[in-house]
């Protein structure tokens, strides 16, 4: 488990940024919302591609440092044993998050290497 413990790590180091990446995120929805509603189909979609894929990674980069910014600590022998059973439970529940970040984070790369292909074309 540990990986747990650098997914934390990471998402600490990236705490300062999270302002930067919900600002981000922001701006993107209201990009993508002004190009859907007041843009010409025939000029602006490439642009939207571009605006989806950066409000993709926005989200992505939020939660993760959400969900990972603070993990349980493992469990240890002086405990009892439900406070080491919820314990491990929770660190379980953080290990299937983290799993399911990683299939979210290979299906943002694949739509993201989909749409910029679209986009570029």
């Amino acid at each position: 488990m540990r990986l747990l413990h650098h997914i934390q790590g990471f998402a600490r180091w990236l705490r300062p940024t999270r302002p930067l990446f919900v600002g981000l995120g922001l701006l993107t929805f209201a990009l993508a919302a002004g190009l859907v509603l007041f843009g010409d189909p025939q000029t602006t979609d490439s642009l939207l591609l571009g605006v989806i894929v950066g409000l993709l990674w926005c989200l992505c980069a939020v939660l993760l440092i959400d969900t990972f910014e603070s993990v349980p600590p493992p469990a240890r022998q002086e405990q009892q044993f439900w406070a080491r059973l919820t314990r491990r439970l929770a660190r379980l529940w953080y290990a299937l998050l983290a799993l399911a970040f990683f299939g979210l984070t290979i299906a943002a790369v694949l739509v993201t290497k989909r749409i910029l292909g679209e986009a570029l074309a």
